[in-house]
């Protein structure tokens, strides 16, 4: 028999509970030489790999009744199956428990669905190859013994001949003799030969385990430092050192900065346009060359959409495809470095507001002794008309200076506030009445009021400046013209848009007021400071500064927040949301007229112009005044003529002893005091929590004689509360 070379057909089992991944897969396959073998589940796959060898089989890890693993494990344990090479076909290639579980049950690689269609077919190729080898050297060693058998028998052969031919024999002695020795020859050739054939079959096996164990290790690491370097969820580049051109990014990085891999493999930093400074990459290159290494190196990067993140970068040198390298871990603290700007922004704005109020409040005890002394001026200079113009002057000033201290009181959130229900859209329609008559006629004033519900709990002063500031500042941002839309909508805010704003807010129903204007707009460094009280872009003499400051302490007081949206050139969108409330019908407050009566008011004050101005409104409304400068004489005062004090006026800033503590005490020993709080600045507590302590009634700075009269009226109890 002669050996000739010819094909050897590969036989794959390939396994697989769905048809169409059995037929996806010979036709991947189809065309390069394999036998290929179906089995629908793992039962048919034992029972077909020990009916006939294969090469090679592709075991799908998912299937009923027994799956990838408990098939691998029972050919593994059949000694006539074991050798048989196992890939796993599996879409759940992620997870690393799994991938050790494959191959603790003998697989030799995996495939991950979707399949690739070059990995699978450089692997079976693998596979194939080996298979073909091991074969090839079965073949040359059956065709060795084939030769033994034709040389045996040639050699039975012609002993018979011998046998029957003694004579002939006899003739060839010497010739059979030279045969026997040539044939004992290359029998023993014929044995050295097979044993070197054993040899490198044995050699071959090892060296194939050895492959087998190194190429499993090799997998294992690979793809566990691929599965770290893909889904960190740090942005990851591999770049040549010192040149920095990007070998590779991770999908953290494309996700980040939105270069994805055509972009940026092959380029550097600077091509891409990374480094907004490219003085910060020399440095960051000189810190690695002094160090050989770097951390928590802050910059400013640019994305591919141009925007700027701010992060920080570790880095070291590694050995990447036998060139060196830098791994850089980019790690994004833009939304940090964004919430410690807000929490700066806040703090700073709460201590702004401190000073404000304390400013106001010492303005409130002057403008309430001026507008107090004017009052009682008033009546001694009725005949004189110059001195009236003058007196007139006089209060016009003050209450212009109250309206300015009002706004710090109302930026600080330490005002007096009256909560009530208020429809928005009509207080909104109310401001456009005030505004049509003193803007310009080149400015169009609209609305697009389309909240369902417009109703708040709030004050309606406060809420009605608020929005009066806003168009007010639109209209000087247009002096030539322009248009002013004031909007309202009902929102939901969500946990999100709560957590992320700089304002304390409860997620929920609000109502959204927009005024917009499309005037000059404003710069990012004009926003970040746009709430300052006394920071103002307009000339000297037509703007305090104010304005916006008192609509965020009013905005913040009511439980809201803003956002503003500005570019200049364009124009600017303020937009407010305040909680919804309940509708509620709105009664209009009667018209009071000045009331007098009688009984003792003990006056505490710590300035004595205040005791003095009180005072004299007091006795000429007809009530016996006691003064004490600050809350210890207030005891003493009282302990003494308390038979004859009917009402303690009492003012919360004072030295010595403050106006919370001194209510506290009174009400401790005479419970049945009445006493009425009188501040312009609510440092010690809400009007609400000094009522709780027993305050029966809050007078808020600068006050006039009829505020005056009818807070103590009621207060004695000669009115109805």
């Amino acid at each position: 028999m002669n050996h000739t070379s010819q094909p050897i057909a590969i036989p794959v089992l390939i396994v697989d509970d769905r048809p169409e991944n059995l037929l996806s897969l010979e036709e991947l396959l189809s065309g390069q030489g394999y036998e290929l073998v179906r089995a629908s589940s793992g039962n048919e796959a034992l029972r077909l790999s020990l009916k006939q060898e294969f090469a090679l089989v592709l075991l799908d890890v998912q299937m009923p009744d027994m799956d990838g693993f408990e098939t691998a494990e029972l050919m593994r344990a059949n000694p006539k199956t074991r050798h048989i090479p196992i890939i796993f076909v599996t879409a759940g290639m992620k997870d690393l428990k799994f991938l050790f579980k494959g191959y603790d049950a003998g697989a030799v690689d995996y495939l991950s669905k979707p399949i690739e269609p070059v990995f699978l077919q450089s692997k079976v190729r693998i596979f194939a190859e080996l298979y073909r080898q091991r074969r090839e050297i079965e073949l040359h060693r059956n065709h060795l013994e084939e030769l033994v058998e034709q040389r045996t028998e040639q050699l039975q052969k012609s002993t018979a001949e011998l046998q029957s031919s003694n004579e002939l024999l006899q003739k060839s002695n010497r010739e059979l003799m030279a045969t026997e020795e040539l044939l004992r020859g290359q029998v023993i050739e014929f044995v050295e030969t097979h044993d070197q054939l054993l040899a490198t079959e044995e050699m071959l096996r090892v060296q194939i385990e050895e492959y087998q164990e190194a190429q499993k290790l090799l997998n294992e690491s690979n793809v566990s430092l691929q599965t770290l370097f893909d889904v960190s969820p740090l942005a990851i580049v591999v770049s040549s050192y010192p040149d920095g051109i990007i070998r590779e990014i991770n999908h953290t990085f494309s996700d980040v900065f939105g270069y994805p891999d055509e972009n940026a493999i092959g380029k550097t930093g600077i091509d891409l346009g990374l480094w907004g400074d490219t003085s910060e990459r020399d440095r960051f290159l000189k810190i690695m060359f002094d160090q050989q290494g770097v951390s928590g190196f802050g910059t400013e990067i640019k994305t591919y959409r141009g925007d700027v993140r701010n992060v920080l970068l570790y880095s070291n040198v590694m050995d990447y495809k036998n060139e060196k390298c830098l791994l850089i871990v980019f790690l994004d603290v833009s939304e940090q470095k964004r919430m410690e700007d807000q929490i700066r922004q806040t703090q700073k704005m709460d201590v702004i507001g401190q000073l404000a109020g304390g400013v106001a409040h010492d303005f409130n005890n002057m403008l309430t002794a001026i507008l107090g002394s004017s009052e009682l001026l008033e009546r001694h200079v009725r005949d004189n008309a110059a001195a009236m113009q003058l007196l007139g002057n006089i209060q016009r000033a003050a209450s212009r200076s109250a309206d300015l201290t009002g706004q710090l009181l109302a930026f600080s959130r330490k005002g007096q506030k009256n909560a009530v229900h208020i429809r928005i859209d009509a207080t909104i329609n109310e401001v456009i009445s005030l505004l049509e008559r003193t803007i310009d006629k080149k400015i169009t004033l609209k609305t697009r009021l389309i909240a369902q519900n417009s109703c708040v709990t709030g004050d309606p002063t406060l809420l009605q400046n608020a929005l009066l500031n806003l168009g007010v500042n639109a209209r000087d941002a247009m002096p030539d013209g322009g248009e002013i839309t004031f909007a309202t909508t009902n929102v939901e805010l969500d946990p999100e848009f709560c957590a992320a704003s700089p304002f304390n807010i409860t997620p929920g129903p609000y109502i959204e007021i927009s005024v917009s204007d499309t005037g000059a707009g404003m710069s990012k460094e004009v926003i970040s400071r746009v709430f300052e009280p006394f920071f103002t872009t307009k000339e000297v003499g037509k703007g305090t500064g104010l304005g916006l400051a008192a609509v965020y302490g009013t905005i913040t007081d009511h439980r809201g927040c803003i956002s503003i949206f500005s570019e200049p050139g364009v124009g600017t969108v303020f937009k407010l949301y305040i909680p919804l409330s309940w509708e509620k019908k709105i009664d209009e407050a009667a018209h009071e007229e000045m009331i007098h009566g009688s009984g003792g008011v003990l006056l505490v004050d710590d300035e004595e112009i205040l005791r003095n101005v009180g005072r004299a409104i007091l006795e000429d409304l007809g009530y016996r005044v006691f003064l004490a400068e600050d809350g210890v004489k207030a005891l003493e005062v009282y302990a003494e003529e308390m038979n004859d004090i009917s009402l303690v006026i009492l003012d919360m800033l004072m030295p010595r002893m403050g106006g919370k503590e001194t209510l506290i005490r009174l009400k401790e020993r005479y419970p049945d005091v009445r006493v009425l709080i009188s501040s312009g600045f609510h440092q010690e507590g809400t009007a609400e929590e000094l009522e709780k302590l027993g305050a029966i009634g809050f007078l808020q700075k600068p006050y006039l004689r009829q505020s005056l009269c009818k807070s103590v009226a009621e207060a004695i109890g000669d009115m109805s509360i």
